[in-house]
């Protein structure tokens, strides 16, 4: 795998930093949005300095219960809502969180599927108007792509077009349903969107939301330099998140 300079950099500081040191375990809890930067970003990790990492993934609302329901991890990395709630109940050590990425909304149909051009507002809006039917997460599902679609619908001022063709989904299932043909088009994260569909492309920038996720140490976890390195590794490893179809914030 060819490295990020930024990740190649911030590992390199790592090993040199500590190269005497016992290996280590470093829990993480992430949401969904970001597992595609951070499978490689864990391994190489992992690779370089020997420590493990051992990684749980859920969806928005799990995360946030699994949090507030007690549960201890060394490094969160949420969208920007949840994590300022977790700051709240006390969860963040004296830093606070880091902005590392967001991501937007973008379009799968089947693998097949000539995609529509949705490359400008009126592009959009003429896909929408020309679907026979429309997939989308739930709005209920906090800080989810549901309430960031419906936010896009309602500024392209297509909500009644788009009203009888929806079918809300789960992530999924909404997917797999769209590659057996039984959906024409989705509209998910752009980085939850899975290989067996084809990526049409993001919402155009007039009328994109996205979602900001940041990066903490918790302060419920004891002090490790082991996942402050990994936090210190996660911030700074761009080309990752670029190829996992989100923009890097610094």
């Amino acid at each position: 795998m060819r490295l990020g300079f930024g990740l190649a950099a911030a590992l390199a500081a790592v090993v040199a930093a500590a190269p005497a040191a016992r290996a280590a375990e470093v829990t993480l809890i992430s949401v969904g949005g970001v597992k595609g930067a951070l499978d490689p970003i864990i391994a190489e990790y992992t690779k370089q300095t020997g420590n493990t990492v051992k990684y749980t993934v859920g969806s928005p609302l799990a995360v946030a219960q699994k949090l507030a329901g007690g549960e201890v991890f060394d490094v969160v990395v949420q969208s920007s809502p949840a994590m300022a709630d977790f700051a709240k109940q006390g969860g963040l050590k004296s830093g606070g969180a880091a902005k590392v990425a967001r991501g937007g909304i973008g379009m799968a149909v089947a693998k097949e599927a000539t995609a529509p051009d949705i490359s400008t507002p009126d592009a959009f809006k003429q896909a929408l108007a020309n679907a026979k039917s429309i997939a989308m997460t739930d709005t209920a599902m906090p800080n989810g792509s549901g309430g960031l679609t419906q936010a896009i619908f309602e500024k392209a001022g297509v909500v009644d077009v788009v009203k009888p063709k929806l079918k809300v989904v789960g992530l999924d299932p909404g997917q797999e349903q769209i590659a057996k043909g039984e959906i024409e088009i989705g509209f998910f994260n752009n980085s939850e969107i899975r290989p067996f569909v084809k990526y049409a492309g993001s919402v155009p920038a007039p009328l994109q939301q996205y979602t900001v996720y940041e990066a903490a140490l918790s302060a419920k976890a004891p002090p490790s330099d082991a996942a402050a390195a990994l936090l210190k590794v996660i911030e700074s490893s761009d080309a990752q998140w670029t190829a996992a179809r989100l923009e890097p914030q610094h």
